[in-house]
């Protein structure tokens, strides 16, 4: 059976490609430890803001690209070579272009050239990692996505330990050409690329995914990029390590979605009900064993923070990471959500949660304002995370019948199909 099958798939991979995971998070935990080592916290709250912005900058750019390619090229219909590389390469580059006209002028203070530049090539290597998923490669593009980044940023802050947060993004952008041009080869001379094209001119735009994608990746900035806006840069930086240590609880998040993705999408494709609620119930299987162990190692943890880091702020670094370690555990709990929502046509359902958590967190800032200050800001960012996951479980749950949260675990059952 197609449900029996693709669960056997998911359970045979899960393991192998969470130690990938692992290895992911590991390097690229170094690489941020190195660098606010090498750097200071006052220029690596900098990079940080300059590299969030670079993120958020190139998901508007990509036009859903990542998502879209990842949904086309495994629903068994395929895409033609052309339109994946205009979704891939030549809309994200023209729209960048058409930005940076605007941006430079509307605010020049920011190096737009270095950051639309960094967004595209984050971009583009989020796509290579759709197709080479679409070619049954998890690992190595779940290495690509993840790592591939982080670790240009790493190897750019080495050689470039003495420029200022800019440059080093500067020097990110070619080591992740590089990779891209490699990733690219990787892909056009694989065995079955030819399993994935289609000769059929298929739509490649849909705007909810999209805006899905954009929220998604501010959401997982806004606290460094809008926070830093009051928060000085040294207390950033602190809170930023914080937050990486605190995520690293929610590392099966990625694992359990991008095992699923395929099994998910090909279930709700062949109108599969029970293999739909079995993809879904697996991927929250995948997550909170993991995720509970990592949280138990952060609450440990906390006795030894104050040893480890400064604490300038004067808030007390262990009541910040506690409520970090609880909105990455939310994460965990509610790890399918997202994944099931984008692929099963209800990503419009994935981009209102989104907005939700962008909208609480803004009026969270504003009611602070320029009293925000590290704890203030985990504890709205906590919350907004928290409370906009819950509501996609629900409306998930009502539209499809589907528990997309971890408490499916708890019965026999994942819940009852429903059409509509």
């Amino acid at each position: 059976m197609l449900g029996s099958r693709l669960t056997r798939l998911a359970q045979q991979s899960a393991a192998q490609t969470l130690g990938l995971r692992a290895g992911v998070v590991g390097v690229n935990f170094a690489v941020m430890l190195g660098l606010a080592a090498l750097l200071g916290f006052e220029i690596f709250g900098q990079l940080a803001v300059l590299w969030g912005v670079a993120l958020v900058v190139g998901t508007v750019v990509s036009l859903g690209g990542p998502l879209i390619l990842l949904r086309m090229l495994t629903d068994g219909q395929g895409m033609r070579a052309s339109d994946i590389s205009k979704v891939a390469l030549f809309y994200p580059v023209l729209l960048s272009i058409c930005a940076y006209t605007i941006l430079a002028s509307v605010w020049p203070a920011l190096p737009w050239a270095t950051i639309l530049g960094a967004g595209v090539l984050v971009n583009a290597l989020g796509c290579l990692a759709s197709v080479m998923r679409a070619l049954d490669s998890v690992q190595i593009s779940m290495a690509l996505r993840d790592a591939g980044p982080p670790v240009a940023l790493g190897v750019a802050g080495v050689l470039s330990y003495d420029a200022d947060a800019a440059s080093i993004v500067t020097g990110a952008m070619l080591v992740m050409f590089v990779m891209a041009l490699a990733g690219a080869f990787w892909v056009c001379w694989h065995a079955g690329i030819q399993t994935i094209l289609s000769p059929v001119q298929r739509p490649c735009w849909s705007g909810s995914l999209w805006a899905s994608s954009v929220l998604g990746m501010l959401i997982a900035q806004i606290d460094l990029i809008v926070g830093g806006a009051v928060i000085p840069a040294e207390q950033l930086g602190i809170y930023a390590i914080l937050r990486r240590i605190a995520n690293l609880v929610a590392l099966p998040v990625t694992v359990a979605t991008w095992v699923s993705a395929a099994p998910v999408s090909a279930a709700y494709g062949a109108g599969n009900p029970s293999a739909l609620m079995r993809a879904s119930a697996q991927a929250s299987r995948i997550a909170v064993l993991p995720g509970l162990v990592l949280l138990t190692c952060g609450v440990l943890a906390i006795p030894l923070l104050p040893y480890l880091l400064p604490d300038p702020s004067g808030d007390g670094l262990g009541l910040i990471f506690a409520i970090l370690l609880v909105g990455a555990f939310g994460q965990v709990f509610f790890a399918a959500s997202f994944g099931v929502a984008t692929l099963c046509n209800l990503s419009g359902l994935a981009m209102a949660a989104r907005f939700l958590m962008i909208g609480l967190y803004v009026l969270w800032f504003q009611w602070w304002g320029t009293a925000l200050a590290p704890l203030t800001n985990a504890l709205g960012y906590v919350g907004a995370i928290t409370l906009g996951g819950a509501a996609l479980w629900w409306a998930v749950k009502r539209q499809l019948g589907v528990d997309t949260s971890a408490a499916v675990l708890l019965r026999a059952k994942g819940g009852q199909w429903k059409t509509s």
